[in-house]
């Protein structure tokens, strides 16, 4: 009877520190489409530090250390009309920005992003004759993104981003909705900040009578910029 207790007891802290580790540490996403390409692909396994923008008080909403999300950061959040449904994008405008995109690039501040064009990279790119990756830049912040070859022109703007509020794109400009149609979003909503693709699936090339996907092994525990 001792020892049933024991493993019991075992098995209830192992619970609690999983879940506590999962609320108030780091939570595990899959990725599901493409909007974050090429950063992110459909099938990458993620973990969001929670901790980043600051430490929650358990069983509270209240934080301490609170710290603002930086220009370039990949961000999960969420929106309160649907709270259980969480978001990656990457943040672009902080409060105080103005934010205007002309034949989809970006003029932060009235200053224009600088875009260079990439060298082809299969592994980045989705499908080279469909697109291009470009390196966007913004003063001391790169990032790189994708544009359809024959995108339309989309304009946006111009917007300033209120106070406590950040603005949001997904990486792959012409396949994401984000702050261009959403609007921008409250950090209050912010849940943490990406930083590791722990495992990467990929459902293009199966294996095993096509039942079971490749693994993306150059992207395992990879950290994500």
């Amino acid at each position: 009877m001792t020892r049933w207790r024991e493993y019991l007891t075992t098995l209830v802290i192992a619970v609690f520190f999983a879940l506590f580790v999962r609320s108030y540490l780091i939570t595990a996403y899959k990725v599901p489409t493409g909007s974050m390409q090429p950063t992110l692909k459909p099938g990458d396994f993620i973990f969001s530090s929670r901790i980043s923008y600051g430490i929650q008080l358990p069983f509270t909403d209240k934080k301490l250390d609170i710290v603002s999300p930086s220009r370039g950061d990949l961000i999960v959040f969420t929106y309160a009309n649907q709270p259980g449904v969480s978001y990656v994008k990457r943040v672009i405008g902080l409060p105080g920005d103005r934010i205007q995109i002309k034949d989809g690039r970006i003029l932060l501040n009235e200053e224009p992003l600088q875009y260079v064009k990439v060298a082809d990279v299969s592994n980045d790119n989705p499908n080279s004759a469909i697109f291009d990756i470009y390196e966007e830049k913004y003063q001391d912040h790169s990032w790189r993104v994708i544009f359809q070859k024959a995108s339309e022109s989309k304009d946006f703007g111009p917007l300033v981003v209120p106070p406590d509020e950040v603005f949001i794109l997904g990486d792959n400009r012409d396949a994401s909705d984000d702050s261009r149609y959403w609007g921008t979003v409250p950090t209050s909503q912010i849940i943490g900040k990406v930083v590791l693709i722990w495992l990467s699936l990929d459902w293009q090339e199966k294996w095993g009578g096509d039942r079971y996907p490749t693994v993306r092994w150059n992207r395992v525990f990879s950290p994500v910029h």
